[in-house]
């Protein structure tokens, strides 16, 4: 209990901590707005003479960008930049002595960061879905916390998958590729529409590495809402989680292994 509340103050401070930043959130917030724009007039041209693309109608993909694009922007790759930086400055030396877990920490201060990110684009993007194309079909509010739930976890999905990337700079002193493979591969996992319009066998191999249960699987959770659906992806979130986290925690015992041995 001590340790959660630990790590539940570093993310309270993490959020005053963000909003004396405001010029930040402006860009971001611009940005935000200019991509759904973007996405709203472009499948406004693909949907001219079709009402429906793979179960979707115009309305559902457009709600379902303005998830996809909220989480991934509100997200972004501070997590990485900052456990890299720490490692390649030789600083990660002065956390290992900390009474904190070091990857639970920069979960905890990243997610403080994230979530005034996200309120403030969900602000932006749930008024131009309202202005642009209206309520979400079929959208049931019954669900409403399911839906945040999966949210929640993609969210967290996504920090711990970074944060595992960032961790490769205990071997490697330029891995920013690395942020960009996952990145761009992430990109593929349905961030710019829904795995179902995809080929079979690529939309097979996609549900089963966790990029798509970072961006598809909370937006299409929110756009169209089954119980089952929303069963076994959460259950897969909540399995890449544990998964990852597990990772993170043997990469970076070796990685401090490997300073320590060599007097880093």
């Amino acid at each position: 209990m001590v340790k959660i509340k630990k790590y539940w103050t570093v993310f309270k401070i993490s959020i005053q901590n963000s909003l004396i930043y405001t010029s930040s959130f402006v860009t971001g917030l611009i940005f935000y707005a200019f991509i759904i724009f973007i996405f709203i007039n472009l499948w406004r041209v693909i949907y001219l003479k079709k009402e429906l693309i793979a179960g979707f109608t115009y309305n559902q993909v457009i709600w379902y960008c303005i998830v996809t694009e909220l989480i991934t922007i509100s997200t972004g790759g501070n997590i990485f930049r900052t456990i890299s930086n720490d490692i390649k400055n030789g600083a990660i030396g002065y956390n290992l002595n900390k009474p904190y877990n070091y990857i639970f920490y920069n979960i905890s201060n990243n997610m403080g960061n994230v979530v005034i990110r996200l309120f403030f684009n969900a602000i932006i993007g749930i008024a131009m879905g309202f202005i642009f194309v209206g309520r979400i079909q079929g959208f049931d509010v019954i669900y409403l916390p399911l839906m945040l739930i999966c949210i929640i976890s993609a969210i967290f999905l996504n920090l711990i998958l970074f944060s595992a990337v960032g961790l490769t700079a205990f071997w490697f002193e330029e891995n920013s590729a690395f942020f960009w493979i996952v990145q761009k591969v992430m990109f593929m996992g349905g961030l710019f529409f829904p795995l179902d319009m995809m080929p079979g066998w690529i939309r097979n191999i996609a549900l089963v590495l966790p990029f798509s249960y970072v961006t598809y699987a909370p937006a299409r959770t929110i756009v169209k809402f089954n119980p089952n659906d929303f069963s076994w992806m959460f259950l897969i979130q909540v399995t890449y989680i544990l998964v990852l986290l597990i990772l993170n925690m043997l990469i970076f015992r070796k990685g401090v292994k490997a300073i320590n041995v060599n007097g880093g």
